[in-house]
């Protein structure tokens, strides 16, 4: 605040009447932000002989200003009493007003607040220098300063003997919430008294800030300890002599015991990463730990971060942890180890294919090993995924591993995992092996006929005892797997050869299943053909529109030695081929057209056109009259597939995928 030297009273009122009357205030002796005060108000046409405030509020509008400006008023009020209590009985009052100047708060002496009720000056009523002049609260406000009025400082006559030291009160950003304001009689004005009431604004700008920071700090540990208890992660916090002081409710679920109050030691051993966390902050990320839990030692992933006081020394920590199977689950859902076949999408009704899909679904309901047979190319790991999700170990990852695929001396860690250090350009903490990634769900061994024997004896092993070593490493892991697997050899003529262990082969092979080649399901290859098709120019965005009959035959009368995997890869071909909507016999393969058994087909590139015709309309034929048998079917028994599937001496599934072949609705076959 800006002061000059001392002017008598009567000098600041002669002041005071020369300026009311023009205005002017040319070279004017006093101070500056009274001055400036005064023309703003003069500007505004105040009148300088009033001093009263008839700017009120509602009750309505003072009852919702005073809940909008609780939390200033809650903490301005102790302020405000100490203030009084310095200068009680002394003809003082204490004024809190809000940032447009309405009074939301009074106390004082009783004579003073009655004076002060003759100009308004109470509870409800503005007191911005536009309504009463200069004064205190108003030009405090406007100024965004402390500020004290004193007699005929004021620019109301009414005011005059008052004197009013007034200072804003702001949030941490420089905003004006309101102001306090100390008054009395203005033969009492004194600097100390402006000191005082800007020391009180600051006590209350420092409570509201603090005010403010607890909240936040209730809030951020609220939402802290919601994340804490509803976690998926087992979480603990550990005082520095070790003991855990906090637990949640996932770690207490994979635990299974109290642990409160109990040393960490008890849970997780003496771990050497945990001691160096707690002594020297040594954070750790992803470290493999045997935790301690009512059903046995788990074998879990564990995480640690030291916690710090104030002063940067460490005062605890938190731990997280969870049991490295569900860990595995996740990354095995992340990186697709899902089985995506069901027995639904094996195509095909021949009596051969059918019993293997039978034997399937009843192997997908033991807990045995299945051996499947078939040659190169007619769907083994289908089977072994359908196996998979009708099996109750459906929510867990289905692993695939090809024996053939793997060098021989990497085959022990792919299947079994390495610890660190096991051998050069082993990575740094180890990895899991197939076995450990297939907890809990199913492993696909492919090609298991071309295992080394020396890695045949290991997979017996496990087989036999359901625990795994990891290469180079002494840790005994128990494992939860069901073994699936699949070759394309004869597995006791390789016995014979002393190629496969005989005692391996009993193990695996307790529910066999032979897949027919393609061959030897003749009556499949249009259905398949068709299924294809549809799937491919779908997915080619192509229409075909005719397909030659000749095409057909030759398709039939192949043997399709790479089976439904080179079907496939023929059908592509040929609608890459034809460029267009018709497809024809010279756009097969030359390996089918140029088989003797196919010779009509040869033939055929130079057909009578009646006779082309007649053999279309035959093929049409019969798949017009399979599709209504099934309709009429469907209506004689109201959409009931199993009523259908006894009548037409088929599976439910082959009702189902015939149903989804030849688009028939189940709902308007019987409307």
């Amino acid at each position: 605040m800006s002061n000059k030297s001392k002017v008598e009273p009567t000098s600041i009122g002669a002041v005071w009447e020369k300026f009311i009357i023009d205005g002017n205030a040319e070279s004017l002796p006093i101070r500056t932000e009274i001055l400036e005060s005064w023309k703003r108000c003069y500007a505004a046409g105040v009148n300088p002989y009033d001093g009263t405030s008839y700017r009120a509020l509602e009750n309505g509008e003072l009852t919702e200003l005073l809940y909008r400006h609780r939390e200033m008023i809650r903490v301005a009020k102790p302020f405000m009493v100490k203030l009084y209590e310095f200068v009680a009985g002394s003809g003082f009052v204490v004024f809190l007003a809000d940032e447009r100047g309405y009074m939301l708060e009074v106390m004082g002496d009783y004579d003073i607040l009655e004076n002060a009720r003759k100009v308004n000056l109470s509870k409800g009523f503005g007191w911005m220098e536009e309504e009463v002049g200069t004064n205190g609260i108003g030009t405090a406000l406007a100024l965004g300063a402390p500020c004290q009025v004193s007699g005929q400082e004021h620019y109301c006559q009414k005011i005059h003997s008052w004197t009013c030291s007034a200072a804003p009160i702001m949030d941490e950003d420089g905003k004006v919430l309101g102001a306090l304001q100390m008054s009395g009689p203005s033969r009492k004005a004194h600097l100390h008294t402006l000191g005082m009431v800007v020391a009180a604004v600051e006590a209350i700008f420092d409570q509201m800030r603090i005010n403010k920071q607890n909240r936040e700090l209730t809030v951020l540990n609220k939402c802290m300890n919601d994340i804490f208890q509803t976690m998926s992660d087992g979480a603990m916090i550990v005082s520095l002599d070790g003991l855990i002081s906090q637990i949640n409710p996932a770690a207490e679920q994979i635990l299974g015991k109290e642990v409160l109050g109990v040393s960490i030691n008890e849970v997780y051993g003496r771990s050497e990463v945990i001691s160096l966390m707690l002594s020297e902050a040594r954070d750790f990320a992803d470290v493999e730990i045997i935790v301690d839990s009512s059903r046995g030692h788990l074998h879990c992933m564990v995480t640690g971060k030291a916690l710090k006081d104030g002063k940067g020394q460490v005062s605890g920590a938190v731990i997280f942890f969870n049991p490295i199977n569900k860990v595995k689950n996740l990354v095995n859902r992340i990186s697709g180890a899902q089985a995506s076949f069901y027995f639904k999408d094996i195509i095909g009704h021949s009596p051969k294919l059918l019993h293997a899909i039978q034997t399937g679904m009843q192997a997908a309901s033991s807990t045995s090993n299945v051996l499947i047979q078939g040659e190169s190319g007619t769907g083994k790991e289908l089977f072994a995924q359908a196996i998979h999700n009708h099996s109750p170990r459906r929510n867990g990852p289905f692993i695939a591993l090809n024996c053939a695929a793997i060098p021989r001396e990497l085959i022990a860690s792919e299947l079994f995992g390495y610890s660190e250090g096991a051998f050069t350009g082993a990575k740094r903490g180890g990895r899991p092996g197939k076995f450990e990634l297939a907890a809990g769900g199913t492993l696909f061994l492919d090609e298991i006929g071309d295992m080394p024997l020396d890695q045949q004896a290991s997979l017996l092993r496990v087989l036999q005892e359901k625990k795994i070593t990891r290469v180079g490493g002494e840790r005994i892991i128990s494992v939860d797997v069901r073994v699936v697997c699949a070759t394309n050899k004869n597995l006791q003529e390789e016995i014979r050869k002393n190629n496969f262990r005989q005692d391996l082969y009993y193990r695996l092979n307790v529910i066999y299943i032979s897949i027919p080649p393609f061959r030897e399901r003749r009556e499949d290859i249009l259905l398949l053909f068709y299924y294809l098709l549809d799937r491919i120019t779908s997915k080619m965005q192509v229409e075909i529109q005719d397909i030659e009959p000749e095409l057909l035959e030759c398709l039939k009368n192949y043997d399709w030695p790479g089976n439904v995997r080179e079907l496939e890869n023929v059908v592509e071909k040929i609608v890459n081929q034809a460029n267009g909507p018709f497809l024809r016999c010279e756009h097969l393969p030359a390996e089918i057209m140029a088989i003797e058994s196919n010779s009509s087909c040869l033939s055929s590139l130079l057909p009578v056109e009646e006779e082309r015709q007649e053999h279309r309309k035959e093929v049409i034929t019969d798949f017009l009259a399979e599709r209504q048998t099934i309709v009429n079917s469907l209506a004689r028994h109201r959409g009931n597939i199993s009523k259908v599937a006894r009548e037409l001496g088929l599976s439910r599934n082959t009702v189902y995928r015939k149903i989804e072949f030849y688009k028939i609705s189940r709902k308007q076959s019987f409307d």
